[in-house]
């Protein structure tokens, strides 16, 4: 025990170092609201429809990266799309639903683009209408096929 002592106390002083003060990467998020008159609960249930039965499910190759708030699938869902740019994107419903993060190689090769500072305009706008388009739309059309949609949107 003696030996490693003071090897961690080595390590712990480094991380400390001002230019390298840990940041607390698996908390830090995007927090791009999403405006929709669906109810989080719709969405909700109809996203795991989604990831289940249409293709949206994360793959393998991704499924290490886990966020700590990911654990949590009751509020945080991770969704995947495999259509041109291949991504990923981590949707939170803590009260307003949110859209955390996003995982797209072609923006950030090695983890989540989780700071609105590393996600370039153009890619923010292209997210939010996808995600409105291939997500919301098509579960409001999945919504009113099964006639829940009346009673599951928010009336202005």
């Amino acid at each position: 025990m003696k030996v490693y002592l003071p090897f961690l106390i080595a390590i712990i002083f480094a991380s400390c170092n001002g230019d390298s003060l840990y940041k607390a990467g698996n908390l830090i998020e995007l927090g791009y609201p999403i405006e929709t008159s669906l109810r989080s609960s719709l969405i909700r249930n109809y996203l795991d429809t989604l990831i289940q039965k249409r293709g949206y499910n994360i793959p393998d190759k991704w499924s290490h990266l886990n966020k700590l708030v990911d654990i949590d699938s009751t509020f945080h869902k991770r969704i995947y799309f495999k259509k041109n740019p291949e991504e990923m994107y981590l949707i939170s419903f803590g009260g307003m639903l949110v859209l955390s993060d996003i995982y797209n190689p072609q923006i950030n090769q090695t983890d989540w683009v989780a700071e609105r500072a590393a996600m370039p305009k153009e890619e923010e706008l292209r997210v939010k209408a996808r995600f409105k388009k291939e997500i919301l739309d098509i579960i409001e059309v999945m919504a009113n096929q099964d006639g829940l949609a009346d009673s599951l949107i928010y009336k202005q």
